[in-house]
């Protein structure tokens, strides 16, 4: 099998998954617009399964089972979180339907509401896709590297972030406080985690190209 277009695809779609992962937190750092927030994060869910097919693509025919779940979890990953920012950037953003506070308040995204919720949920799928892919790379030190920093976002922020929307947290009605601000901390740092090992991802597939 010819490697070359998984790698090339590997390789571009790991630098738009890093790109998209640092745009979130220099947005929230430097109180951005929303739409940047919300933008990056909506083209962030096909670039991940985008990047997730090239891994199971990527991986030796006795490892595609690990890199099969890992796909089928991003997937799960994308359909709840891009629906999540796509209601963000259209509905809650130009809502011009006479449609009462009540009837909106479900879709607004702080803490408290169905849709954080969801997006949280579906943040725990994409913990759970580098988890189960980490057991793809298995050649020196660079896929040693990328190994266990997929395994360890899964062992160390799936948890965290599947319990973060059960807590109850001060949090006013503009969706500050508390529970907004730790919610910003941990997206900061989990994005940034989660670049440092997309990054060296995207070297091992530009090695393979």
């Amino acid at each position: 099998m010819n490697q070359k277009p998984v790698a090339q695809l590997g390789f571009w779609s790991s630098v738009v998954v890093t790109l998209m992962l640092i745009a979130f937190p220099l947005s929230l750092a430097f109180d951005w617009p929303l739409d940047v927030a919300y933008g990056s994060s909506f083209l962030l869910a096909p670039a991940f399964v985008t990047m997730m097919v090239s891994i199971h693509h990527y991986a030796a025919p006795e490892k595609k089972v690990w890199s099969q779940l890992g796909l089928s979890f991003a997937i799960i990953y994308a359909v709840m979180c891009s629906l999540t920012y796509y209601i963000q950037l259209t509905f809650i953003k130009n809502n011009y339907l006479p449609i009462t506070e009540e009837a909106l308040a479900p879709f607004v995204f702080i803490p408290g509401t169905p849709i954080f919720a969801q997006d949280m949920l579906g943040y725990v799928f994409f913990c759970l896709a580098t988890l189960a892919a980490g057991p793809v790379f298995t050649g020196g030190k660079l896929e040693a590297w990328i190994k266990w920093l997929f395994i360890l976002n899964g062992v160390l922020f799936a948890i965290p972030t599947l319990i973060l929307p059960a807590l109850t947290m001060p949090t006013n009605a503009a969706g500050t406080g508390v529970g907004n601000q730790v919610g910003d901390y941990a997206n900061i740092v989990w994005s940034f985690y989660v670049a440092a090992a997309t990054i060296l991802l995207a070297a091992l597939f530009k090695r393979a190209k």
